[in-house]
């Protein structure tokens, strides 16, 4: 049987999990401008105007990147609202998440540097695919047989959310695919998510 103290601990527990992800949350996207720096040898022997245009790549990659990131914020904050206490595991997967959370500044700014290379454009979506597996595995853990959530918590909704959780790493792994196919601006598919979350939204509902 739980006694008080040990409820406040679990119950601090949490708290502290979900301050540290916003933390991670907010620094990575912060970071992630840091991707659309010139360098410094660029600087003199290039105009403003010229400058800028060097730079809409980095930025169209960051624009994904914070939303992306932002989508998957506010779907972890859905998370937590519903997750009543947490273990061990669940302790973990969070933190192997906020680990890939802090690689993507890195990979923004990578298919950044090499726009259009193979290699760094499917190193950005395989960071975002592998993100998102990671907090879907964490819903579907913690959702399995309710074992952090409430037991009245509706399976339709359970399923809806996790469907949501799939949208980025299916829409990464059709990216991937384009891309190694030998198609360029594969990101742009990312563009698709709305529509894709809409679908979803009509299908979990019937």
């Amino acid at each position: 049987m739980t006694g008080p103290a040990e409820t406040r601990s679990v119950l601090m527990e949490k708290n502290r999990m979900e301050s540290l992800t916003d933390g991670i949350f907010a620094f990575a996207m912060t970071l992630l401008v840091t991707s659309m720096i010139l360098p410094g040898d660029a600087i003199p022997t290039m105009s403003s105007g010229s400058a800028l245009l060097s730079l809409l790549p980095d930025f169209y990659h960051y624009i994904i990147a914070f939303f992306v990131l932002a989508g998957f914020w506010m779907g972890h904050h859905e998370q937590f609202s519903r997750v009543h206490h947490i273990d061990n595991n669940f302790l973990y997967l969070n933190i192997i998440g906020l680990f890939f959370v802090t690689l993507v500044p890195f990979s923004t700014s990578f298919i950044g540097d090499y726009n259009a290379d193979v290699t760094a454009t499917c190193l950005f979506e395989l960071n975002l695919m592998v993100l998102g597996l990671i907090f879907a595995l964490q819903w579907l853990y913690s959702t399995r047989k309710h074992r952090l959530v409430s037991p009245d918590y509706p399976e339709s909704e359970i399923r809806r959310r996790l469907y949501h959780g799939l949208i980025i790493p299916f829409i990464s792994l059709v990216g991937i695919i384009i891309t190694l196919e030998g198609f360029d601006s594969s990101t742009m598919i990312y563009m698709t998510s709305p529509l894709v979350s809409y679908v979803v939204d009509r299908f979990t509902k019937k």
